[in-house]
């Protein structure tokens, strides 16, 4: 079989594996009663990440038959038997809803076992020289993106489509970036996060979303995005891939991080959960969940396609394109939360 078509085969077994499970996971799912933080106002079904799970698994199981030269399962066991970890984190806080400071702590176990399992990224690259950093400062800060990542994907899933759509983006782009730079393995679990994310959007990337990932769903997805990307460092040898990794998602990321700073200079408690994110804000000014789904997705979109780009004129061997980026997102943050309600 060729490549080519084992490929296409893979990601229509994880669009249609999770399309399937996700649709089931709507009837009997876990319900989302809106509060206060909410941006919906009646009850959602949630764990829609079930299906994506779903996709993710019975690609995995199908890979050794459709692709038998890569070495993707054996090589990679540990990662994603932590993903499947993470997955059962989640989809019990669904249905329990563990105290916050119980979750944070496993996640930070499950990102040191991941990045022990897989390498830290422990070279910045910082023009024709790099920064070659101690083991322990790049094993906190590899912990610390899968950390941050994971759970910056997991506060974005409140609104109709958008986790879903960026995430889809970015993962696309991540495949793209695998192949150019040499990393098959990594660019095929990519290909496979891609396609299980899309079988999830028919579902809420909709005017009135019918059910939300929930947090099997959106933990999954972040930790699997961001052990990708040190996955992909260490496949290809390729440290600008350290800069391409937050770039992708820096949408989602200035979000975040910039909302907790704010909260911090505010003197508000910076781990308590809220509903004062940029998006949430944007919806209760008046604009509709599918205005910002498209909006942050076409600034992904570009994102992705200025990194490809990038790599292919040597731009990502210096911070400096994610320094600049991140200067242009953040007074774009400034001017919209001075006009917008907190």
């Amino acid at each position: 079989m060729g490549g080519g078509i084992a490929l296409l085969i893979l990601v229509g077994l994880a669009f249609f594996a999770s399309l399937a499970f996700t649709g089931f996971m709507r009837q009997v799912g876990v319900s989302d009663v809106p509060n206060k933080r909410s941006a919906h106002s009646a009850p959602i079904p949630t764990s829609g990440g079930v299906g994506i799970l779903a996709g993710l698994g019975m690609c995995l199981l199908a890979l050794p038959y459709l692709l038998p030269e890569l070495t993707t399962v054996r090589e990679t066991a540990p990662f994603l038997s932590l993903i499947f970890a993470v997955a059962v984190l989640g989809l019990t806080d669904d249905i329990f809803l563990l105290k916050s400071g119980m979750k944070m702590f496993l996640l930070v176990i499950m990102a040191g076992l991941a990045v022990w399992v897989i390498g830290p990224a422990d070279l910045l690259p910082t023009g024709k020289a790099g920064l070659q950093l101690p083991f322990s400062l790049a094993f906190i800060g590899s912990v610390l993106w899968l950390f941050t990542v994971t759970n910056g994907v997991n506060f974005m899933d409140g609104s109709n489509g958008l986790m879903g759509v960026v995430m889809a983006i970015a993962s696309f782009a991540l495949v793209g970036i695998g192949f150019a730079v040499g990393a098959a393995t990594t660019s095929v679990l990519a290909l496979i996060l891609f396609g299980s994310i899309l079988g999830f959007l028919p579902y809420n990337f909709r005017p009135k979303a019918q059910l939300f990932c929930g947090d099997v769903g959106s933990l999954t997805i972040g930790f699997t995005y961001a052990g990708l990307v040190l996955s992909m460092i260490q496949e290809a040898d390729s440290a600008a891939i350290i800069y391409a990794g937050p770039l992708l998602i820096l949408p989602f990321l200035a979000d975040v991080l910039l909302t907790l700073l704010r909260r911090a200079v505010k003197g508000e408690p910076v781990l308590l959960a809220h509903n004062t994110h940029l998006y949430q804000r944007l919806i209760r000014s008046g604009r509709s969940h599918m205005q910002i789904a498209w909006v942050y997705g076409f600034v992904t979109l570009v994102l992705g396609n200025l990194v490809l780009i990038a790599l292919t004129k040597g731009w990502m061997s210096s911070p400096w394109l994610l320094i600049a980026l991140s200067l242009v997102l953040t007074g774009l943050y400034a001017v919209l939360s001075k006009k917008l309600p907190n």
